[in-house]
């Protein structure tokens, strides 16, 4: 075969030597087999190798392959019951449909929305359980498990921000979101409200018991001739309000009698109009600006609602409470129990009164109805504290549910607070009574005097034994007791009044739903629910007044200070009290007042008992600046405010204390004869601030002065004015010489603080002889002898300084016993000035004869050296230079 081009090609461009001829060398035959062998081997091994990972590599996928298994999940955990109560339904696997159908079956239903894992959950599960335990023949109350995976509840609520969510459904209404506090008093207060959310308004004494109860009553007219569309949308619209007020600052009150509203002014209905403290607001009827639905009338009533004292309730959740009022006006915080369940607050209505006084100015229009609205509060007030709620409740008998034989009832049995409950109709001699209410104020003798029904006259008698004791409290007091007499006779008179009529139902029937029962079960409603606010805390009552009231009528208008008043529950939220300073645990009736001026950084407290005139007093001290500022330390026994700083105590050393001053143990740092270091902090104070101080203090008691190292929180410790700093950290060093407090000193403002720098600072706050003792103290325990020197040098010259300045003085003063005085003064700075020429730095040892000589001078230098120069100048009646 004939070898190609390209072999060629290849062959040539391949063969860059020649190839030694195989004949030219006799063993070459042989060496050429051997190296062949050995590739042979080197190659089939390489291949083996490769072979043989290539299958185990195939081997392994294949094995994996055909014994791959899914992922492994950790099982769901089984849901098991959150609740241990039957009281309340708990649906635990999340059956959401289930749950909602058997809801839909009561009446009001309370259901919380919770996850097993949450800790609010599980702490709201403690106060629903007790809100259960109370109202569970009212209100169904269940729970359902939101968070179970795979659940109902979990697949149609996956995104729910937060747990518990807590919920009233009503079979009237849609359901309403619970946005109060997470306890069980105001659960069970909120579910009353939603239980019973219109007072129904036949007669005038109706309004005026709501007005003289309640913060704000908002009135609805929609007479019943017609339709129930407009009562309904009003209905709705007191329940919807309940999710923004929660704890019913807000009444809600409903006229479904034509006549009644036409004499109380409304014109077209449907209408509403909101009464509040210092004004009335008419809603504006359909077609003009607004319509009557739902929305427009909870915007309208929200955007209008005023108090003179407003209810602060902080959430856990951060949240800004107080940031509106924080706009530099002062604040005065009433700190009391506020119970909701209570019907009145005693406390809570005291500072109303007074609020509604400081805020009335004379040149207001409403100024007679809000000066006629404050008597009708306080002899509400007076009223209410009077009666003992409790006592009943422990001494009435509640009898069983009465067997009617084709029986006989008293007709006399109604409503307390509805004598007519089922007219529509308003009396004809209720007319004036109703136009003086609105149009010329809450005129009360004008009121009482036009209404002839004699059940209204027993609590009228009442109310006129409080009118002609007002305004001073003592005299009521005094004359109560005609008007309980006269209450008692006038019940004692409606009994023996009472009529009997015969009864239509069968004989021998059990019938719970007759008036008698129901107002007996309702009388036992009222007193669980007392009983159980009692156990949380007695009500609160303000104490009696000695001696005249101070009135501060229009006091806000009269000058340019002008200060909110606000209110906070001091059981739940006493934490707020004891950052302020106050330690409201073991204030009487955990209630206290306190009034905080932000723009001066001034708080004020009232150290009186709260009552009617020391809180008056308290207002008019505070507007004529004559109150004395009060300091705010920190409440040492606060164990749940979560602060883990000082509390007066001491932190030990090898030779010295730390002490940790508040402010009511300042005053230790300025102990007589003792140098006091004093670190004022912005919080605890670092350890670089400490350790200055405690070396500086190590080395001044080693040179025989007497020192104290102390450190103080000034963030949560209120300084007198002069010892506020104006940046942290801040040093003061108070003399031990009884000048000390006036001859204190400050470490300079942003210079290094230092132990040195703080000892150089003490010895300049120090008399000569002190100054001279530590100073020599201190050249003894220098090691070079150039130091040493100078040392000394700088103790000479500054005792030639002191004779130099007292010899002037000893020649400018003209007063025979100040002159001798200073002149044994200068015998002994003479002498300590010849005892300190004599000694060398040789001399500087322990023991030595002439350091001791020198001690010793220094010692009578120390007995004569403060002079009392104003007793001096007194003795003389003559003036002389500053002696130091």
């Amino acid at each position: 075969m004939f070898p190609t081009v390209d072999a060629e090609d290849i062959a040539t461009g391949t063969s860059l030597e020649r190839e030694q001829d195989p004949s030219d060398d006799p063993e070459s035959t042989d060496n050429s087999q051997v190296a062949k062998q050995n590739n042979h081997r080197e190659l089939t091994l390489n291949m083996l190798i490769k072979e043989a990972v290539f299958c185990i590599a195939l081997a392994l996928t294949t094995y994996g392959a055909l014994h791959n298994s899914p992922t492994k999940i950790s099982k769901v955990p089984q849901a098991v019951r959150f609740f241990n109560t039957d009281l309340v339904r708990d649906w635990y696997k999340g059956q959401l449909s289930s749950a909602l159908s058997h809801i839909n079956k009561e009446d009001v239903s309370f259901v919380m929305y919770y996850a097993p894992w949450d800790a609010e959950s599980q702490y709201v599960r403690t106060e629903f359980e007790t809100a259960a335990r109370v109202l569970s023949d009212r209100v169904h109350f269940s729970a359902i498990n939101c968070w179970n995976p795979g659940s109902e509840c979990r697949l149609q609520h996956s995104k729910i921000p937060s747990w518990p969510i807590l919920m009233v459904y009503t079979v009237t209404s849609r359901g309403i979101l619970y946005k109060g506090p997470r306890n069980a008093e105001s659960m069970v207060n909120f579910l009353e409200l939603i239980m019973k959310p219109l007072e129904r308004v036949s007669s005038t004494e109706d309004l005026v018991n709501l007005l003289s109860i309640c913060d704000a009553v908002a009135v609805g007219y929609t007479p019943l001739t017609h339709t129930l569309k407009y009562y309904n949308i009003w209905y709705n619209t007191a329940i919807k309000t309940r999710e923004f007020d929660t704890i019913g600052e807000v009444c809600f009150a409903v006229v479904t009698s034509t006549e009644l509203a036409i004499d109380l002014g409304i014109d077209n209905v449907p209408n509403a109009r909101f009464m509040l403290w210092n004004d009335t607001k008419d809603y504006i009827p359909e077609g003009q600006e607004r319509a009557w639905n739902e929305s427009s009338l909870v915007s309208w009533l929200l955007e209008n609602f005023a108090q003179p004292v407003a209810r602060i309730i902080p959430m856990w959740r951060k949240a800004f409470n107080f940031e509106r009022y924080a706009d530099g006006s002062p604040m005065l915080i009433l700190f009391t129990p506020m119970n909701p369940l209570y019907e009145q607050l005693p406390s809570y209505a005291l500072m109303r009164e007074i609020a509604m006084e400081y805020y009335n100015c004379p040149s207001n229009n409403t100024n007679q109805w809000t000066s006629e609205l404050i008597k009708l509060q306080q002899i509400q007030r007076l009223l209410y504290q009077q009666k003992n709620f409790l006592k009943f409740c422990q001494e009435h008998t509640f009898k069983p549910n009465k067997k009617l034989h084709r029986s006989k009832y008293k007709k006399d049995v109604v409503s307390n607070n509805n004598k007519y409950p089922w007219n529509n109709v308003t009396e004809k001699n209720q007319k004036n009574s109703a136009v003086n209410l609105i149009k010329q104020g809450l005129a009360v003798s004008k009121i009482i005097g036009s209404v002839n029904d004699i059940d209204f006259w027993s609590n009228v008698d009442l109310l006129q034994c409080g009118i002609k004791s007002l305004p001073a409290e003592k005299s009521y007091y005094e004359n109560y007791e005609k008007c309980l007499t006269l209450d008692e006779k006038m019940q004692e008179s409606e009994e023996d009044s009472g009529q009997e009529i015969e009864m239509t139902i069968l004989p021998l029937e059990d019938d719970p739903l007759s008036p008698e029962n129901l107002i007996q079960e309702n009388v036992k409603h009222i007193c669980n629910n007392l009983q159980f606010a009692n156990k949380l805390h007695p009500l609160v009552i303000p104490g009696k007044v000695d001696g005249n009231i101070t009135h501060i009528h229009g006091l806000a208008c009269a000058t340019n200070i002008s200060m909110y008043i606000l209110a906070v529950d001091s059981i739940r939220n006493y934490h707020f009290a004891e950052a302020l300073g106050i330690d409201i645990k073991n204030k009487k009736d955990m209630t206290a007042a306190v009034i905080l001026d932000s723009k001066h950084e001034s708080q004020y407290v009232l150290s009186e008992d709260y009552n009617a005139k020391s809180v008056r007093e308290f207002i008019a001290n505070f507007t004529r600046k004559q109150l004395k500022r009060t300091l705010r330390t920190h409440v040492e026994d606060a164990a749940h405010t979560h602060y883990f700083g000082s509390k007066g105590s001491t932190n030990d050393t090898k030779d010295f204390n730390v002490i940790d001053l508040t402010t009511r143990t300042f005053k230790t740092a300025r102990t007589a004869g003792v140098l006091s270091l004093v670190g004022v902090c912005g919080g605890t104070c670092g350890a670089h601030t400490t350790r200055a101080i405690a070396e500086a203090t190590r080395l001044l008691n080693a040179c025989g002065v007497q020192t104290q190292a102390c450190r103080i929180d000034a963030l949560r410790h209120d300084l007198p004015w002069h010892y506020t700093p104006t940046i942290y950290p801040t040093i003061l060093v108070f003399p031990p010489h009884r000048n000390g407090e006036k001859d204190s000193r400050a470490y300079p403002s942003g210079a290094r603080i230092t132990s040195s720098g703080l000892v150089a600072l003490a010895l300049r706050a120090l008399g000569p002889p002190l100054n001279l003792r530590v100073r020599l103290a201190m050249c003894s325990r220098v090691v070079a002898i150039s130091e040493k020197k100078s040392c000394l040098k700088d103790m000479r010259d500054s005792i030639v300084s002191s004779i130099g300045r007292n010899l002037k003085y000893w020649r400018q003063t003209q007063i025979a016993e100040l002159k001798e005085t200073l002149l044994k003064r200068l015998q002994n700075l003479n002498s300590v000035s010849l005892y300190l020429s004599l000694l060398h730095t040789s001399d500087l040892k322990e023991n030595n004869g002439k350091k001791n000589s020198l001690l010793r001078s220094l010692d009578d230098l120390t007995s004569n050296w403060y002079i009392d120069v104003s007793s001096i100048l007194r003795k003389n009646g003559s003036l002389s230079p500053i002696i130091r």
